[in-house]
Order: structure tokens, then C-alpha cells, then sequence
């Protein structure tokens, strides 16, 4: 028998927009949808008009906001996302809620009671006013939201459970059938669940017969899964002013495993991750870590991230960390065993951390061009090379041609050149011929490996044009 567990967002409008303690409203076409503690006390209430919630605010500065349906469903979006590490069936359905099958789930967490107590402690990092229901359907687990706690998360059947139930709670669903039927005395969902269903049929619409028929037990509900958005995004609310970077370390901890999680399940992993601070007077501050290899663990970016905090400085106070990544690889090939761990410290580790604490500019690779000319066939970039295009012409370096180049070459007489050779220099091996760009300014260079005299080696050319000689290179 499957098994629901419903989130029911009763502040959604509100809790979607802003988490301030100070009076806050949401209205729509000037009517009072929803309100915070602090609001209440003013004495405002549901669909009272926004002058009025004004009046009553009196002196006290009161935030009215529009109701913004795209919030909504972006933060819900987002929750769905985080739902995926409990179960691959989540969706929403009667209004602001997050439905998630957890039948399939109870054997991997050991039993319904250690999988609710996960649930809620993970969920508890999340800024939204919120009731737990459970029961065998979907719809039962929304109305068992309405229910005191402990009774909403037993595990009686719907019909036990829900019987005591006002009926009115469907007004919104099928407000049509609710009518009727109080018209004739049935008020509770105990009172309808004893009637026969043939009866029911002759009086009700089709869609609330099939939702008696959940309740029930009768019929099934049909969920597919859960597909994935092409980006991820969290947030944890830490309950407390944060003014300190090393207060931050549980939000990290926290969204790193839940990313974690995220990339293991969907068999991603990313090489971007985007930090967000969020302040108790709408003091944003916004931050990119990257990678030069794209990772799927947590532990790979907590050392990024501590180098990161050591030059961060709080402006104000931090409420919220959120964090995004929009940047999802496919997983292909891993160099992780099968538990998840490298066998040994990724090569571009140093690369990281140098561009964490220094910038991302401060860290450059050398991309190989298909030219002649030797100090036109590399290229500086922040990006690392690819595979894909590297010319076939400079697979690999000449073994008699040096690895560091000067740029740009210095004639062998002058101080520059003098700081590296030690006395008169033999030429050792040689000529070899670069000629090119007859077209422009025409190069013509006889290059030789040569020693100074305390045995050192030394690229260098004559020009052809000129007769000079020039220091191009030194070997290792």
C-alpha cells in the first residue's frame, strides 16, 4: 500500500517572498491574502482590504506585498528538488504543498519512524510556515495536515483517520458537491465515507467520487516521477544573526550534502558552484567558486570554500546562505572508486586553490596553436584546454626544444640575457630552420641548443635578416 507524506504551506505567498519578523502582508487586487505573527498582533486579518490593514498598522511601518505566483513557483520548484533525496515521486497538487511518496523509501532509512525524523530535522533549515500530514493518498495526506500533529502523522487508514473532518476543507476542490451536501445535513468526511458509493454517484461530480474512492482505499493514484530541473538551488536558514564567516560552517556543511546528494542521484556532477548571503536588511552579497574538474563529492569544495572564507568579510549580518548551481554535467567517466572517493589528490587541486585565494585571472593555461613561429604557438588562457582542440601539429614538444620561453627573445649580448648565461656559449646541436610569414614581416631563424660554461643549456637563433643572435629558451 503506498504511503504519502504531505508538506502543507499555509503562508506560502508570504513565506515565499520574505522571512522578516517585522509586520508583513501580502495582498491581491487590494485584499489581505496572507500575514505574519507580527501582522496579526495589529489585529490584521484575512481579506481585510490593504487601507484598512494600513489604518490598523497606524504608526507602525507594515510591508505590503504583491502576490508573486512566479516566486511561488520557483521556491517550490526548489523544494521538489530537494525532496529527490528522499524519493523519486514528488509533486504538488490542492494548493501550496509538496506531496512525496515515501513507501518506496521506508527500507533504506530503516523505517517510517527514522525516515519522518530525517525529514524534519533536514526540513527545518527551510524558512516556510508548514503542517506534516500522512495517509495511504495523496489527497488524504493534505487533509490530515488539518490535523493535530501527532494525529496527522499516525498510520491509520484515511477513512479512521480523517472521519472527523469538516467536509468544508473541499470547498475550494468542489465547491458545487460541498454545497449540496451540507445542504443536506453531511458536514464531516465520517458521514459521507459511510454512505454507498452508488448513492454518491447520483449527487456528486465524478472527480469528488474518485477522491472518496483514494480515501478509501479504492483506487490507486498514478504519479509519474519527478523530472529534474537543469539546475540546482537551496537555502538554509540559520535561526540566528550570523557576523561571523566562521558561523557559516553548518549552512555549508548542510547544502554541500545536499548538492552532494542531489549530483549522486541524478548522476551529475559540476565544476561552478554560486554562493548567495542573505542579510536581515536586504543586504546581498554573492560569490562563484570553480574547479578546474568538475566534482560530484562535497569534500572537494570544503577546501575551496575555507580558503574563500579567509578573505571574506561580513558587511552586515547574515540571515540566509543560499546556493546555486546551473552548471550540470552528465557523469562519464569518474576517477572515483565505487564508494565515491579518489584514489589520489586530484592533479588540478593546486590549480583551485591558487585561483580560490588569488582570483580566477591570477591562474592561466598554456593552449598550443598551430603556428611556426615559437612564441606565436602558445596562448594564455583562464579556460583549460581541451582535447578537442589541440592541433594534431604540436601533439607533443620537441625534445630539443625547451619548455620556458622568454617573451619575448633578448639578444644574447644584452643584461637581461647575461643574468642567465655564465660565460661564452658552444653551440651544441643545430641549425634547425623556422621561416615564416614571408607574407608580412618575414621571419627567418637558425635555432641551436647551446652551453655556457657552467654546462647550462640555451635555446637560441640567429636571425637570418639581421646576422644578431637572440636567447629564446632555457632547458630544464
Amino acid at each position: 500500500m503506498s504511503l504519502w507524506l504531505c508538506f502543507r504551506f499555509s503562508q506560502w505567498p508570504l513565506d515565499s517572498q520574505t522571512q522578516s519578523s517585522d509586520p508583513a502582508v501580502v495582498v491581491e487586487k487590494q485584499r489581505v491574502i496572507a500575514f505574519n505573527t507580527a501582522a496579526q498582533k495589529l489585529g490584521i486579518t484575512f481579506q481585510q482590504t490593504q487601507a484598512h490593514a494600513l489604518q490598523l498598522a497606524a504608526e507602525t511601518t507594515l510591508a505590503t506585498l504583491e502576490r508573486n505566483t512566479q516566486q511561488e513557483h520557483t521556491c517550490l520548484e526548489q523544494l521538489h528538488a530537494w525532496a529527490y533525496r528522499y524519493t523519486s515521486t514528488v509533486y504538488s497538487d490542492f494548493g501550496a504543498n509538496l506531496l512525496l511518496r515515501i513507501d518506496q523509501s521506508l527500507r533504506l532509512f530503516r523505517g517510517l519512524d527514522t525516515l519522518l525524523k530525517h525529514i524534519q530535522i533536514d526540513f527545518s533549515h527551510h524558512p516556510y510556515t508548514h503542517n506534516l500530514g500522512l495517509a495511504h493518498s495523496p489527497i488524504g495526506a493534505w487533509l490530515a495536515t488539518y490535523l493535530p500533529q501527532e494525529q496527522a502523522l499516525s498510520e491509520n487508514t484515511d477513512t479512521e483517520k480523517l472521519g472527523g473532518l469538516n467536509i468544508a476543507l473541499l470547498q475550494n476542490r468542489h465547491p458545487k458537491d460541498t454545497k449540496a451536501l451540507q445542504h443536506v445535513g453531511i458536514h464531516t468526511l465520517g458521514t459521507l465515507f459511510d454512505l454507498p458509493l452508488e448513492a454518491l454517484r447520483k449527487r456528486i461530480s465524478k472527480h469528488f467520487v474518485e477522491d472518496i474512492e483514494q480515501l478509501k482505499g479504492l483506487r490507486q493514484t498514478i504519479i509519474s516521477d519527478y523530472h529534474l530541473p537543469p539546475s540546482y538551488h537551496d537555502r538554509y536558514r540559520f535561526g540566528y544573526d550570523v557576523s561571523d564567516t566562521k558561523e557559516l560552517w553548518p549552512g555549508i556543511n548542510y547544502l554541500l550534502d545536499g548538492l552532494s546528494a542531489f549530483l549522486q542521484k541524478t548522476q551529475h556532477r559540476t565544476s561552478q558552484l554560486t554562493w548567495h548571503l542573505h542579510g536581515i536588511h536586504r543586504y546581498r552579497e554573492s560569490f562563484t567558486l570553480r574547479s578546474s574538474q568538475p566534482h560530484i563529492q562535497a569534500s572537494a569544495w570544503l577546501a575551496l570554500m575555507a580558503i574563500r572564507l579567509e578573505t571574506l568579510t561580513l558587511k552586515e549580518t547574515i540571515e540566509t546562505l543560499s546556493l546555486e548551481c546551473s552548471e550540470l554535467e552528465t557523469l562519464q567517466n569518474d576517477t572515483s572508486d565505487l564508494l565515491g572517493n579518489h584514489q589520489s589528490k586530484p592533479k588540478y587541486a593546486l590549480t583551485d586553490h591558487l585561483r580560490t585565494r588569488l582570483g580566477h585571472q591570477a591562474v592561466q593555461y598554456i593552449r598550443v596553436r598551430d603556428e611556426h613561429i615559437p612564441e606565436y604557438a602558445h596562448q594564455n588562457s583562464t579556460e583549460k584546454p581541451s582535447n578537442a582542440h589541440r592541433p594534431q601539429t604540436h601533439s607533443r614538444i620537441s625534445p630539443n626544444r625547451p619548455i620556458w620561453l622568454l617573451s619575448p627573445p633578448v639578444t644574447t649580448q644584452s643584461r637581461k640575457a647575461k643574468e642567465w648565461i655564465h660565460g661564452e656559449l658552444t653551440l651544441m646541436l643545430g641549425p634547425e630552420r623556422i621561416e615564416d610569414y614571408w607574407w608580412e614581416h618575414s621571419q627567418c631563424r637558425d635555432y641551436y641548443i647551446a652551453l655556457d660554461e657552467q654546462h647550462y643549456r640555451f635555446w637560441v637563433f640567429r636571425d637570418r635578416h639581421t646576422q644578431e643572435w637572440f636567447l629564446h629558451g632555457i632547458f630544464d
